[in-house]
Order: C-alpha cells, then sequence, then structure tokens
C-alpha cells in the first residue's frame, strides 16, 4: 500500500510529512470507515459538480474471495472481510447428510420436488404438534424456488443455501374445492409441480383421479395445504391464492424445513434416497 501511496505522492510533488499524512487518512478510511468514507466521498463530489451524469448501462461481474484471488485485491479491503468469510465458510461446510444418488429437477415429477415437498410435508406436521394444531393434508411448491440439484455424496449447509435461497416462510391454507380445483388446473397448466401427500394424473384436457392421503378428493371438505408465503400472495402465476380466506404463518422457512429433514435423516444413520412414485403422472 505505502508504494502505492508513495508513487501517488511523488506525481503529486508531496514532501515526506505530506505523505505521511496522507497514509494516516488512508489507513482511517480502510479501516474504520472503508464504506461510509467511500460513499461520502462519491456523494460530496456528485452533488458539488455542475455536471449531472446519468446511467447509461450497467455491466456487472463476480469477484470471488478466496485465496486464489488475493493477490489482485486490496489487502486492506481484504483483510477486513476475511474474518467474516472465514467464519462463514466454516459454518457452510457443515455436512448435514449423505445423499445416495443425484438429485436433480424434471416433469412432471423430479427428485428434488419430491424429497423438499415431502421435507415440507413431514416439517410441517412436526411443527403443528409443536403448536398443537391440525396436522396439513398435503403440500406443494414451485420448481422455480429450487436452484440448484442435491449431489451424491455429502450434503453440506452451504449447498441447501443454495438450492433455497430466497427467506420464504411455510404458510398453512384452508381450501375449499374452487381453490382447490383451481390448483389442480394450475397443475395442468404447469405440466407438473412438486407435491407431496396427493397424487394426480393430467393431460392436455384437464385432471383426474385426485387422491389425497390415498383418499379420492372430496370437493365438499375443506383442505389444510401447507406452501410457501411466495405461492401465497400469488407468486408464479398462481393469483388464485391471494384471497384465501385462512393463512396462518407456523414461523418455519422453507429452507429449515430440509435442514432439519436432512438432520434427522443424519441422526437416524440414513442417506438420502428419492424415487419418482408418480405422484403426478401424464396421460394421453
Amino acid at each position: 500500500m505505502r508504494i502505492k501511496y508513495l508513487r501517488f505522492c511523488v506525481q503529486k510533488h508531496f514532501n515526506y510529512e505530506q505523505y505521511r499524512y496522507y497514509c494516516n487518512i488512508m489507513n482511517t478510511l480502510f479501516k474504520k470507515q472503508f464504506l461510509l468514507g467511500i460513499t461520502g466521498i462519491f456523494s460530496l463530489i456528485l452533488t458539488s459538480c455542475a455536471t449531472h451524469y446519468h446511467v447509461s448501462d450497467i455491466k456487472t461481474k463476480q469477484y470471488p474471495v478466496n485465496d486464489s484471488t488475493i493477490a489482485s485485491v486490496d489487502s486492506v479491503a481484504y483483510n477486513y472481510i476475511r474474518p467474516y468469510h472465514d467464519t462463514l465458510d466454516k459454518i457452510m461446510s457443515e455436512i448435514l447428510v449423505y445423499s445416495e444418488q443425484n438429485i436433480g429437477k424434471g416433469s412432471p415429477e423430479s427428485l428434488i420436488g419430491n424429497f423438499t415437498t415431502d421435507a415440507l410435508l413431514n416439517q410441517t406436521n412436526l411443527k403443528c404438534d409443536t403448536l398443537k394444531i391440525k396436522h396439513v393434508d398435503f403440500a406443494f411448491g414451485n420448481s422455480g424456488g429450487l436452484r440448484m440439484s442435491l449431489p451424491t455424496g455429502e450434503v453440506t449447509l452451504g449447498r441447501v443455501f443454495e438450492l433455497m435461497p430466497f427467506e420464504n416462510t411455510i404458510l398453512i391454507l384452508e381450501m375449499n374445492h374452487e381453490k382447490l380445483k383451481s390448483l389442480f388446473s394450475y397443475i395442468v397448466q404447469r405440466k407438473g409441480i412438486p407435491l407431496a401427500g396427493i397424487r394426480i394424473k393430467i393431460s392436455k384436457t384437464g385432471y383426474q383421479d385426485v387422491l389425497i392421503n390415498g383418499m379420492s378428493f372430496d370437493s365438499t371438505k375443506t383442505y389444510r395445504v401447507a406452501t410457501n408465503d411466495y405461492l401465497s400472495n400469488g407468486g408464479d402465476g398462481m393469483m388464485f391464492l391471494r384471497d384465501v380466506s385462512s393463512k396462518t404463518d407456523i414461523d418455519l422457512k422453507v429452507r429449515d424445513s430440509y435442514i432439519r429433514e436432512m438432520r434427522g435423516l443424519q441422526l437416524q444413520g440414513k442417506k438420502i434416497k428419492v424415487f419418482l412414485d408418480g405422484r403426478v403422472t401424464e396421460i394421453q
């Protein structure tokens, strides 16, 4: 750093005392007020100049912070964030469980969809036990919220954050036959979505043979259904869920349901093993 400062001083014709004074100022900016100081300087420049500029183009690039990149970054800035990086890296390296297979996406049914919605259903009902409320009948999610596959072998906490990077929470919806039929039609339209506790056959013309917990769909019954707050608020085209009259937030994140499910398997000495079991079947 001092070599850079010295070059700057020579170019600006600073003397040695001015150089030391400049170093002290820069050290203070980087070590104590790194972000605040830089933001303030830019704000001062932008507000004091007579000429106003407008953004015409934005280009982004990721700069990973690891041992292979430290040679090209400012050492003061890197040393400032390195302790946080190392601590986070240690946390995210925790092995939650082992998988017997690669668990990826697909349609109308997928291994990753089956595992995550099974976890959502299981962990929601365990939370219902804690809250002393009635269990849910089935669960559904959205493939777009699942951003990664799970690998064969060790599955780390960091991998689960990559799989589900959002802070979505689980809601329990009370759904009547009208809302459920809209959901079934949506499943047809999307050619399948992640489901658990329910089986459905779909075709180009509609749906049939809907089974919930092994029983035929009863249009006179109100079902308790677990999903995430994003879908509950109409996300991914599920506008019909926005006005569902009864919604209960059970204070459990979707991602945490996956983590709890994995830790539970690990405690039992089990590995993840998922099957395509025909919960969503396409027919002619």
